[in-house]
């Protein structure tokens, strides 16, 4: 017979890995979609409305 025996190392890291990951993707969720979005601008939408009242920067030569 064959004796097994359970190392629990590699399921602690790869548990603490997943943890750090999953708290990550769901603390940057509360901060797109939550309280803590309020405080967020969208730059691209920002630059173009620059754009569109002539107040940003040229693209071309001058």
């Amino acid at each position: 017979m064959e004796s097994s025996s359970f190392h629990p190392t590699p399921y602690l890291m790869i548990g603490i890995i997943l943890f750090f990951l999953f708290g990550s993707v769901a603390y940057g969720m509360y901060n797109s979609f939550g309280p803590g979005a309020k405080g967020l601008t969208d730059s691209i939408d920002e630059h173009a409305r620059m754009h569109e009242l002539g107040i940003a920067h040229t693209h071309g030569d001058n």
